[in-house]
């Protein structure tokens, strides 16, 4: 593979990633992690003569991971450097977090001590504190994340007692990201800017949605997804959804990432949804397209028509208003995502038809995947559904991108015997331009040399994950106190420091 680029900026041989996961306040364990993480690559560079080098080339994050990861990346654009951007994240949760009663309170604690020293079956002191803190915040608000609830009544079964529907505002929160990150968002590997990517939930398709701060090889800045469209004559018309955003990642896209169903209402983004019902078309929503290499519609402009007459031969796109939902839901660890934008991404829009580069990958887990005692009592059993339902799954989609990578080496590898006993390389170049069998959700009919190329590979992943300890509780998702926020950056950042010392000695450039 080439050293050098096309446009100015040297290819890198590897880059490496940040995955930050969902976990509404346990996002406080990320913002430690990240410290550590950062003090050790930084001053690894430096030892190796690589001093400026960014921290991270990807950010990828779902739901508080997608807000945290918006900071850093917002950060890093403003000032040009990743220096400084550990201050910026710690002051974002210091912000975040209030102290509450059970924080202020000098006999809170000591009284739960007392009671727990009698009957071990009694919560300790900082499982109470924890406990009441966070129905304290489930109750009254965060102030610098959500409001208090506010009741929906029941006007369909006129079930005024048992179906009330409490939601909290994330207004709240909203303002808090505009005062620590400056939005829209939009970073380009020839500035030397992290590509931060976010995922959210389509809530009437059931599927994830990826928002990517990095262009298109046409340049713009979208979103496709759902079905891909031919014709029956052929002709491609295009992804089901396309959302565009050309001057970058909206704070709106980073809500939806993080707006968990029953809790948060839904967020409402700006879609263009193909239909092939000229009934459903009106001269304020049409979009006159045209297909592009990659699949999608381009008015030429970019932007939606409102002038057009009615719909054109190659498809009719409308804009529409579409719900959507937490990404935790279908994506709370988003590492197929980055490793497949990122291989579009050199593939693609740079052009590298041999290798792109390696991918070495820092997950920072807020679930703790194991606990070795099992819960006995309600709130436990909450505590242990919750963290099962949001913790790392990707032991399994590593597995199967890297078979993937390895089946591609043993096709390469058949081609190259191929050739070298004399089969004619008509046969071999007919077979690898032959269109692939099969597309639908997420896939654009391909060439079956596009398989072959691009060949990536994940040379390092490594795996953070908050511990179980006897003072989690169920709901620890809404405890912004002071105390627990200040407790589990400490956490983080020792975990991630265990992690920095255990791998010292190995490449993680």
């Amino acid at each position: 593979m080439s050293s050098g680029s096309k446009n100015g900026r040297a290819i890198p041989a590897r880059e490496r990633a940040l995955v930050l996961q969902g976990g509404g306040a346990l996002g406080a364990y990320e913002a430690g992690a990240y410290k550590a993480l950062y003090d050790f690559v930084t001053q690894r560079d430096e030892r190796e003569g690589k001093k400026g080098r960014p921290a991270f080339d990807i950010i990828a994050g779902t739901s508080i991971g997608a807000m945290n990861s918006a900071v850093l990346t917002s950060y890093v654009v403003e000032h040009g450097t990743y220096e400084g951007s550990v201050e910026r994240l710690l002051d974002f949760w210091n912000y975040l977090s209030k102290e509450s009663h059970a924080d202020t309170n000098p006999w809170f604690k000591p009284w739960w001590d007392y009671l727990h020293s009698l009957n071990k079956t009694i919560a300790t002191g900082e499982a109470a504190r924890r406990y009441y803190s966070s129905k304290e915040f489930a109750t009254t608000g965060a102030p610098h994340v959500f409001s208090p609830l506010t009741p929906m009544h029941d006007w369909r079964f006129f079930d005024f007692f048992g179906n009330i529907w409490y939601r909290f505002s994330n207004e709240p929160l909203k303002k808090s990201l505009e005062r620590f990150a400056k939005f829209p968002i939009a970073t380009s590997y020839e500035e030397g800017q992290p590509r931060l990517l976010l995922v959210s939930v389509d809530v009437a398709d059931g599927l994830p949605v990826t928002f990517d701060s990095y262009p298109k090889e046409d340049g713009s800045r979208k979103t496709e997804y759902g079905r891909y469209i031919k014709q029956q004559d052929g002709k491609e018309i295009g992804f089901e959804r396309v959302i565009r955003y050309d001057d970058g990642i909206t704070i709106d896209q980073v809500l939806a990432s993080g707006c968990y169903p029953i809790n948060f209402d839904f967020t409402l983004l700006p879609v263009e949804s193909y239909t092939s019902d000229p009934s459903a078309i009106d001269n304020d929503s049409v979009l006159r397209g045209r297909s592009t290499n990659d699949g999608s519609v381009s008015s030429g402009t970019g932007s939606p028509s409102s002038t057009s007459s009615g719909p054109d031969s190659n498809g009719q796109y409308r804009k529409e208003i579409r719900h959507f939902w937490d990404g935790g839901m279908l994506t709370n660890t988003p590492l197929t995502q980055l490793v497949l934008l990122h291989r579009n991404y050199w593939y693609r829009t740079r052009g590298l038809k041999d290798k792109v580069p390696s991918l070495a990958i820092a997950v920072i887990n807020v679930h703790p995947t194991r606990q070795t005692e099992i819960p006995t009592d309600h709130d436990g059993v909450i505590s242990r559904n919750a963290d099962i339902s949001f913790s790392d799954r990707t032991h399994r989609e590593q597995e199967v991108l890297l078979l993937i990578s390895d089946y591609v080496d043993l096709v390469r590898d058949l081609i190259k015997i191929a050739k070298d006993n004399g089969v004619k390389e008509k046969l071999i170049t007919d077979l690898l331009n032959k269109k692939t069998d099969y597309h639908g959700i997420g896939f654009r009919p391909r060439l079956n040399k596009e398989i072959v190329e691009g060949r990536f590979d994940i040379e390092n992943l490594y795996r953070i994950e908050r511990t179980y300890d006897e003072n989690t509780i169920s709901q620890k998702v809404y405890d912004f106190s002071v105390g627990t926020i200040q407790a589990l950056i400490k956490s983080g950042y020792e975990d991630a420091l265990r992690f920095s010392n255990s791998v010292a000695h190995t490449k993680y450039e």
